[in-house]
């Protein structure tokens, strides 16, 4: 293996290392849920906006971000987020009411906040025509982070201890980044730019003017931003769904079985594309397959099975690390920008992901059923998408 390919290696397990640890640290609420709405006395909508409070920096900071990654480079910006998430993930076994616990968890979306306005350019500059390949991995790694922490947190005897591996997780990867980081003089040159490259990106204002201009970074922002949003909400709503017919810790551990599906659908979507000739036929084909099954698991969430659930997981998971990084395939985002459209496209998109729950439960109510449905058509509806993505012969 050449050293280049340790490298770009390297740096795909740290930063997949940090989705990880981010989401490690941000579901460890609901683990500690009996934690930690007894000792702080939450209500249910306190004890929700704690669990969401992460995605805060990403929607007000991601685009500014971004750009400040075209300009500056990465090393540094992550590093820091990194340690702010760090000492975030500490403080809150200090917190002693609501307020507090929001703060921390709030800035606890530092490093992910980072992460995922420049995972585009990182992993584009490194991977080049695979970086789906390797947005899948990282996706399958912000999985892993969900479903292990769901599972270990309960283990621990006090919240404190919980939140202290976290902050360690935080603090080692954060410092491997140091070591793996490319220089904004690698990131130039991997954008075709040259060293003196960075002067048609120099100025912030005319970088994000010139990405806010391009259609298809909009509709891969929104796009991502909609499916993202109806499969976070339907494994959300499953649960509850589940317990209406069943014993809690078996609609639980089956609940899981979509977390595992959604891994491996992450790591072999992008695998799965390279089969078809035209990747919008894919895309559209994923939708609808995953529309249908999400229906399935509405139609008989009285009577669930494993791989019903863990195809929903699969099938909801093939194609987002495939939207993801199209807009690197485009030659003029690739050409000193991809930190600006990966911003715009973290901003929407977790924003949506965000919003778009909370406008379900808004319209449709308490029924479950009714709001597992809603996902799978709001789901299928991005399959209406593929015929306005760009065509194969204009990407790279």
């Amino acid at each position: 293996m050449s050293k280049g390919t340790v490298e770009k290696y390297a740096l795909l397990f740290v930063v997949c290392g940090i989705v990880f640890a981010a989401n490690y640290a941000q579901y460890q609420v609901s683990g500690l849920a009996h934690l930690v709405v007894s000792d702080l006395h939450l209500t249910s909508a306190e004890f929700s906006a704690v669990l969401f409070a992460p995605f805060v920096p990403a929607v007000v900071f991601g685009m500014p971000v971004g750009v400040c990654a075209d300009r500056y480079g990465v090393k540094v910006l992550v590093f820091i987020a990194s340690a702010i998430s760090a000492i975030a993930a500490a403080a809150r076994a200090e917190c002693a009411s609501f307020a507090t616990l929001f703060t921390a968890t709030m800035l606890l979306g530092a490093a992910p906040c980072v992460v995922n306005a420049i995972v585009l350019k990182v992993l584009g500059s490194a991977f080049g025509g695979e970086t789906d390949r390797a947005m899948g991995w990282f996706y399958a790694a912000g999985s892993g982070g969900i479903a292990c922490s769901l599972a270990t947190s309960p283990l621990f005897a006090t919240s404190g201890r919980a939140y202290a591996l976290a902050a360690v997780l935080f603090a080692m990867f954060g410092l491997l980044w140091l070591l793996v980081a490319p220089s904004a003089d690698v990131l130039q040159a991997a954008d075709g730019l040259g060293v003196q490259g960075a002067e048609p990106a120099s100025s912030s204002a005319s970088a994000f003017a010139t990405v806010i201009k391009m259609p298809m970074v909009w509709l891969v922002a929104i796009l991502l931003g909609v499916a993202l949003a109806s499969a976070t909400a339907y494994s959300g709503y499953l649960v509850s769904a589940l317990e209406a017919s069943i014993e809690p810790q078996v609609a639980g551990l089956l609940a899981s079985f979509v977390t595992l599906g959604s891994i491996v659908g992450s790591v072999a979507g992008p695998y799965a594309r390279a089969q078809f000739g035209d990747y919008r036929v894919f895309m559209a084909i994923a939708a609808m397959a995953g529309s249908a099954l999400m229906w399935a698991g509405e139609a008989f969430v009285s009577q669930p099975s494993v791989g019903l659930m863990f195809a929903i997981g699969v099938s909801t998971a093939v194609a987002g690390p495939v939207v993801q990084s199209l807009p690197y395939m485009l030659p003029e985002v690739r050409e000193g920008l991809a930190g600006s459209a990966g911003g715009v496209v973290s901003t929407v998109s977790l924003g949506l992901t965000f919003l778009i729950p909370v406008a379900l439960s808004f319209c449709i109510g308490e029924s479950y059923e009714t709001l597992l449905f809603g996902c799978a058509v709001l789901f299928g509806a991005t399959a209406l998408a593929s015929p306005f993505l760009p065509s194969p012969d204009s990407l790279m």
